[in-house]
């Protein structure tokens, strides 16, 4: 009698502990589950890096964040159901690069930049660029020295018309002064298997593509980020390759309806700033290549949207790129 007394003491303890680390970010905030809805089907970076960070917010808020993937037309439907979503702090928006270009390209049922409200910033990933296992491209010079020998030549695949990817080698092509053949794929599933098949030149894509050069089915030849990947300190970034400050990474991002109230935003912005530091979520980036985004506050992050929308629209128009290509 007297240990089971003392088992119930324990495990009251405990749950008293555990009661006492879940909290409110404001006096009644949250008092339900909070929906987390994000651009892509399941399985993806963005879907890896957004359950993982919510699970890690829901273990300290009194109530979970429900991940919700709402896939389809390029992300426009997830993006047009959280601007028309109540601004009650009850639904987020969890999205990749993709969305600046998207404004640029795409019809949403209003415009983003009055839509949306950043509030914080999870992670970055690296693009990376890829050729057959066969190619006799070594590098990315090489690339560039061979599409200006041959242009029209060499043909690279993307996850889409007016994607990240295409855009970011619409970039490669204006400043090396070259030409290749864009070819637009549904995703960047179907162009991996036409990578590793020989049907593709060149791909510049996600992390996805790493598993192609673990099974000696591609080879890594560029990376678009400032520094060079520590599992493969070899591979020259961009920049050194020839195309002085390139960069280009996809990075994952909270978004909430614009009139959701600003210490809801606040508060949400210092808690996923506060738990980028806790060591799961810093295996689990180093594990997807990706990097804890800085701390920046949610007007910080209104600033690089607009910049970043205002940057890609003169890539469009310097590019004269059509989405309906």
């Amino acid at each position: 009698m007297i240990r089971f007394v003392f088992a119930l003491l324990l495990c009251i303890q405990a749950s008293t502990g555990f009661a006492q680390q879940k909290r409110t970010l404001l006096p009644g905030y949250p008092s339900k589950p909070i929906r987390v809805l994000v651009t892509v089907a399941p399985g993806g970076g963005l879907d890896i890096i957004t359950r993982a960070v919510a699970n890690k917010l829901g273990e300290r808020l009194a109530f979970p964040l429900v991940v919700d993937n709402v896939s389809g037309a390029n992300g426009v439907i997830a993006v047009n159901m959280a601007m028309s979503a109540l601004p009650d702090g009850y639904t987020l928006l969890s999205t990749g690069g993709s969305l600046p270009i998207n404004t640029v390209f795409r019809k949403f049922e209003q415009d983003v930049r009055q839509g949306l409200a950043p509030v914080a910033q999870m992670c970055s990933q690296p693009y990376l660029i890829f050729v057959p296992v066969a190619s006799s491209l070594n590098s990315v010079k090489d690339m560039i020295a061979y599409a200006k020998s041959n242009p029209g030549k060499l043909n690279y695949g993307s996850s889409g018309v007016g994607s990240v990817i295409h855009m970011g080698m619409e970039v490669i092509e204006a400043n090396a002064g070259i030409d290749m053949v864009h070819v637009a794929y549904k995703g960047n599933g179907p162009a991996n298997l036409d990578l590793a098949a020989g049907r593709l030149d060149i791909l510049m894509g996600s992390i996805s593509g790493i598993q192609l050069v673990r099974t000696g089915k591609a080879r890594l030849i560029g990376v678009a980020t400032p520094q060079r990947l520590s599992d493969y300190p070899d591979v020259p970034t961009v920049s050194e390759s020839g195309l002085l400050n390139y960069e280009l990474s996809n990075t994952y991002s909270l978004y909430a309806p614009i009139r959701t109230a600003t210490s809801i935003i606040a508060g949400l912005n210092r808690e996923v700033i506060d738990l980028l530091s806790a060591p799961e979520l810093k295996a689990k980036f180093a594990a997807d290549f990706a990097t804890a985004a800085p701390p920046r506050s949610p007007e910080e992050l209104r600033k690089i949207l607009l910049s970043d929308i205002e940057r890609w629209d003169g890539v469009v128009k310097k590019a004269g790129i059509k989405l309906e290509e």
